[in-house]
């Protein structure tokens, strides 16, 4: 009672366990006609699971490779875009108190009281009085690097006499500096 069945099936018992018969191998064919040469038992190849490290750690290096400019232009861009959110912010605060100052400029009180403090502006019938110390000059401060100008020149001149002698004098006192 046997039944032709497959090569697979010849090789094994009926319980499947062992091949019944020697195996052999023929050599496989390549196209062209010739065959592959026997290997040699001194060559030894690497197990497959070494060959598939190797050949992941391979790609894993080509990936950072080709990567790393890309993740690096992102980085640097990334601070960019930070840096420039924090000069937008720094910006709109800058503007907002330009808005608030000119809504108290819409003021009249406050134009009012600007007037005053800095153009001494008085209404109609006021009288301005100026501080004058126990030295006899007048109470406004020099402003820094301006020469200060001496008594005799505000003598009893003429205003143009007044004027030629505050140019001659203006840099007295000063350092001269030697600009390159």
């Amino acid at each position: 009672m046997s039944t032709a069945r497959g090569p697979r099936d010849r090789r094994t018992s009926r319980a499947g366990s062992r091949p019944t018969g020697p195996v052999r191998r023929t050599p496989a064919r390549r196209p062209g006609g010739r065959s592959r040469p026997p290997a040699t038992t001194t060559q030894r190849q690497a197990p497959v699971h070494v060959r598939r490290l190797i050949t992941l750690g391979v790609l894993l290096v080509v990936m950072a490779l080709v990567l790393a400019p890309a993740l690096s232009g992102y980085l640097r861009q990334r601070a960019d875009i930070g840096a420039l959110h924090q000069e937008i912010a720094a910006e709109q605060e800058e503007i907002d108190a330009l808005e608030r100052e000119l809504a108290r400029w819409e003021d009249p009180d406050y134009v009012e009281q600007q007037a005053r403090e800095r153009l001494r502006f008085v209404k109609e019938g006021e009288t301005a009085f100026t501080v004058i110390d126990d030295t006899g000059s007048d109470y406004t401060e020099a402003l820094p690097g301006m020469a200060p100008v001496s008594d005799d020149v505000m003598a009893d001149s003429p205003w143009y006499t007044q004027v030629w002698e505050s140019v001659t004098i203006a840099n007295e006192g000063l350092p001269e500096t030697t600009e390159p």
